[in-house]
């Protein structure tokens, strides 16, 4: 088999793929670099008389055979087939050597034998004598020799592979070609040759025992269509091939494949680390590439707008709807505002926990939550109950009053129809509502009581026991926006994290003090969690990562000693953290570097107990204090509006 194709070869049959042209330029003649003006065997006579000589000179201070390079690749990308080709003529460079096009076009064709062999070399019995084959390299090339190892002779019938990344895993290379192989072998029925594949050449490199033991399942499947759908897999005519490229394209060195849209990925740097370094940016829209980007102070919301005063006593949080169209406040007084967020104006009062607190008995709502279609309202109250309310007409759906101890948190399910709540009661510490009275119905056309539909508990609850088997006790509780995973804050300084799906318990996390809030992000990676630091007499705000619980963050600033802050990832695309604090500050902070953004004076001389960012506009904010006051926060320039 010849490592290298004829020219007119390489171009039958083909199209750009990877991120890549199809060569770049025309192939070198004989499969090596040409001696005149050669630069890591990328410079080639293009297939015209007359050799271009390459320019070596730096670009501005950078490798111009890197740059020239990229910009094959990015011409390719951007559908300019033709300048490529000009640009390659003019360069005296080309985009790939030819075994690199030629591996590409086995890929795409699938010739997996071929392809295995391009890219991994073939190997014999007799390893000494002749001459090194370098896939269009020198051989003294550095980088040949850094990549890879001449297994063969030119003039027997081994070869080397392709230089590949430092640290890659050829079994696993051979496992995603032979895998392939397989699946369109088991796509065209032929079940013989799949099961020669399966037992012969996947079986043998012993990896990923498992997924083996999967796609043997799949010869039972009797149509084509079922195995494409059981395999995840879009088969032979789909983008499988592409897809394979790309996940091999990983693992061979960037001096012979430049990674997949190398300029876009360079250009998304550098826009990555403006955004970063620019103090104030709030916005979903990447900054221009044509100057450097900085935003303006006016565009940050840093301003009062109004306050809101329904309340009779300190407001200890408050929750936006996920359209922004209204704003529940809550808080000591056990009274439950709604606000449309047009004109801040009140369209309901809940005064459910005041009616059945008795006397001086605590009532303060300590919190609140829209479900994901905006249509409930929950609150959870220290006179040990939770009420859900309609938004629509302001109707009580849903009550539990079967705790003996304040409830503190609840979280909603995708369906918002379903809820977790947290409780500081060690009798009912955890459990899972529903408005629905039976399995898969809809909402009740009357209150639902104590409907509780599963508990997590540690033991389990034994109602004929007099024991009270202490379990922990949560004080707060958030749920991954897709309904997945379930985090919990308890009394004693750990995090628990469960499976919704399975209803077990995955981890569990201690933490070094008191924990207050705990918030998933949009994307379910991160964690915030807020806790009390009495050493310090401030506030620690962590960022976690969500499956590990390592540190990703920390954001230090705030204080918090004695009473339950609330803090919130906010702003465009969750690009920061927000936080209240006991020293009558909003802090507010970048969520990837920790950097300090603002330090807003809010509701002196309380504490600023939760703060809350608008879900579809980043120039507004709320933050709720001691004070009795709501205040809601605004841009300079959108204040001009109003």
């Amino acid at each position: 088999m010849r490592l290298e194709r004829a020219p007119q070869d390489n171009q039958r049959g083909r199209t750009s793929t990877n991120g890549s042209s199809q060569n770049g330029s025309s192939p070198h003649t004989n499969g090596s670099a040409q001696s005149n003006g050669e630069t890591n065997g990328f410079h080639s006579n293009n297939g015209f008389a007359s050799a271009v000589v390459a320019d070596t000179s730096p670009f501005f201070g950078h490798n111009r055979e890197e740059v020239t390079r990229i910009l094959l690749q990015s011409l390719s990308d951007l559908g300019y087939q033709g300048a490529a080709e000009q640009l390659s003529r003019d360069s005296g460079y080309q985009l790939e050597i030819p075994s690199v096009a030629a591996f590409r076009h086995a890929v795409q064709l699938g010739e997996w034998e071929e392809a295995e062999t391009l890219l991994l070399g073939s190997e014999s019995t007799d390893q000494d004598g002749g001459v090194s084959l370098g896939n269009g390299h020198a051989e003294g090339s550095p980088s040949w020799q850094k990549n890879r190892q001449s297994y063969g002779s030119q003039n027997g019938s081994t070869h080397v592979g392709l230089p590949l990344s430092e640290g890659a895993d050829t079994t696993y290379l051979k496992f995603l070609l032979r895998q392939q192989k397989y699946l369109e072998l088991l796509e065209q029925r032929d079940l013989g040759a799949a099961l020669g594949v399966l037992r012969n050449e996947l079986t043998p490199l012993k990896k990923d025992v498992g997924r083996v033991h999967f796609l043997s399942s799949l010869m039972m499947i009797p149509s084509s269509e079922q195995v494409r759908k059981e395999a995840h897999w879009d088969g032979s005519q789909g983008n499988s091939r592409s897809e394979l490229l790309s996940e091999i394209s990983k693992s061979i060195s960037p001096s012979v494949m430049i990674p997949e849209h190398r300029l876009a990925t360079l250009l998304s740097s550098v826009q990555q680390q403006q955004i970063l370094g620019c103090q104030y940016h709030n916005t979903s829209v990447p900054p221009s590439l044509y100057t450097d980007h900085q935003c303006a102070a006016d565009d940050f919301p840093l301003k009062t707008l109004t306050e809101l005063r329904n309340q009779t006593d300190e407001v200890w949080y408050l929750d936006f709807s996920h359209d922004g169209a209204f704003l529940a406040t809550a808080g000591k007084d056990g009274l439950v505002n709604v606000y449309e967020t047009k004109r801040w104006k009140i369209v309901h009062e809940f005064r459910e926990h005041e009616r059945s607190a008795a006397g001086s008995e605590p009532r303060g709502v300590v919190y609140v939550a829209f479900s994901p279609n905006d249509r409930y309202l929950i609150s959870c109250s220290q006179n040990n109950e939770f009420v859900v309310m309609d938004v629509h007409d302001g109707s009580v759906v849903s009550k539990a009053d079967h705790f003996d101890y304040p409830v503190t948190a609840a979280a909603w399910l995708p369906d918002s129809l379903s809820f977790v709540v947290g409780t500081q009661s060690s009798r009912r510490p955890l459990g899972l509502y529903s408005l629905s009275t039976s399995e898969g119905s809809g909402p009740p056309s009357y209150m639902v009581m104590n409907n509780e539909i599963h508990s997590w508990r540690e033991p389990p609850l034994d109602f004929g026991s007099r024991d009270s088997n202490i379990s922990f006790r949560v004080t707060d509780v958030a749920v991954s926006r897709d309904g997945t995973r379930m985090a919990a804050a308890t009394i004693d300084n750990r995090i628990m994290i469960y499976d919704l799906e399975t209803r077990q318990k995955l981890d569990e996390w201690p933490m070094d003090d008191k924990l207050t809030s705990i918030n998933y992000s949009a994307d379910g990676t991160l964690l915030l969690v807020n806790m009390n630091d009495s050493e310090l007499k401030r506030g620690k705000l962590w960022a976690l990562d969500s499956t590990t619980g390592e540190d990703v963050m920390q954001y230090e600033g705030a204080h918090q000693a004695e009473f339950v802050i609330r803090s919130q990832f906010g702003g465009a695309d969750e690009n920061f953290v927000i936080s209240g604090s006991e020293d009558s500050r909003v802090y507010i902070w970048r969520r990837q570097t920790g950097a300090k953004v603002a330090t807003l004076e809010a509701h002196a001389p309380g504490t600023v107990n939760a703060v809350a960012w608008h879900p579809t506009n980043p120039a507004i904010f709320a933050s709720a204090g001691d004070d009795w006051k709501v205040r809601i926060w605004i841009s300079s320039r959108d204040s001009k509006a109003h």
